[in-house]
């Protein structure tokens, strides 16, 4: 864990493997090692104004997301953002923002997760894949298929913001004391480490968690979260974002310096649900109301989108008559 070894790019993405036993401590041995191996250079982009980018092809292993450190201190993600991201996953939020009878050219919008993995647009219906995920780890947990997509490509090749994870795959292996673990691989195209990763990390715990107890529900079996594997095409700083790099490797290499643990860098699961608990009630309430105000406003538009329907046809029609009659 030493200098910054990056530099000589030479066209190839470094594929770069790290682990840890707990969410947080995975996302710091995953910055570090993007920091000391990962690929420097310049990207042709509007953003980067000629700036340095890092970049990699990442795998990294949680080997216990049940862990009871929970969030890195050095993550910028906030306790209060992790409870509207919750609900994101779940779908509190925003899952009534994106409809799958909306344009697909829609400029607006191009998708929110909840939306594809619970209601994935297909012909003139959807599919609920993390029902179907359920479904098929409690009839037959053995099988190698319950995972879920959100690439659609007809709404997302060629848009200026497509879903960056890609897919979440399932599995249920035997433990010699007879009960069971649930194993969970998920793939990004595109990751930024320092304003993404972690709390991304944190949320398909989330989801791993749900999907375990709703299995336990269905069939009883003993069933505890098993290693998570986070797998990234590109998993990068931005140029614009290298400041929280280079903060977050000052504070490592000081807190390494005192002879520090990751016990010091990061929060236990106790503090963060502790604090949401005690959170001000006025903060949660707000993230509340935003919630319920951006559904309110979406249907408002649906509602005066077929309203306006309504009367361009009903105008037509009328139309229509008068020039026969």
């Amino acid at each position: 864990m030493g200098e910054k070894k990056g530099g000589k790019f030479d066209g190839d993405i470094p594929v770069l493997n790290v682990k840890g036993k707990s969410i947080p401590e995975a996302w710091e041995n995953s910055v570090v090692e993007l920091y000391n191996r990962g690929g420097w250079y310049k990207r042709k982009g509007p953003k980067d104004k000629g700036r340095l980018q890092v970049d990699s092809t990442m795998i990294i292993a949680i080997e216990n997301p049940d862990s009871e450190l929970f969030m890195h201190k050095y993550s910028g993600c906030g306790i209060e953002g992790l409870l509207e991201y919750e609900m994101e996953i779940l779908g509190a939020k925003d899952s009534w923002v994106v409809g799958m009878y909306d344009p697909i050219n829609d400029p607006r919008w191009a998708y929110h997760y909840h939306e594809r993995l619970a209601s994935y647009p297909a012909g003139k219906g959807s599919i609920d894949q993390i029902g179907k995920i359920v479904e098929g780890l409690s009839k037959k947990p053995y099988i190698r298929r319950n995972m879920a997509i959100t690439w659609v490509p007809e709404k997302d090749i060629g848009h200026d913001d497509p879903p960056c994870l890609q897919r979440i795959w399932t599995f249920i292996s035997p433990v010699k004391d007879g009960s069971f673990k649930l194993n969970m691989n998920y793939h990004f195209r595109s990751r930024n480490v320092m304003t993404a990763a972690h709390m991304n990390m944190v949320g398909l715990y989330i989801l791993q968690s749900y999907l375990r107890d709703q299995v336990i529900e269905r069939t009883g079996m003993n069933l505890k979260n098993g290693r998570l594997v986070d797998i990234n095409d590109s998993y990068h700083v931005s140029a614009r974002d290298q400041k929280l790099l280079k903060d977050f490797m000052e504070r490592f290499k000081k807190s390494k310096a005192r002879d520090e643990t990751i016990t010091n860098r990061a929060y236990t699961k106790d503090f963060v649900f502790d604090s949401i608990n005690f959170m001000d009630k006025r903060m949660i309430n707000e993230i509340k109301e935003k919630i319920i105000s951006q559904t309110k406003k979406r249907f408002e538009e649906r509602l005066q989108g077929q309203i306006d329907k309504i009367k361009e046809i009903s105008d037509h029609l009328g139309g229509y008559h008068a020039r026969e009659n």
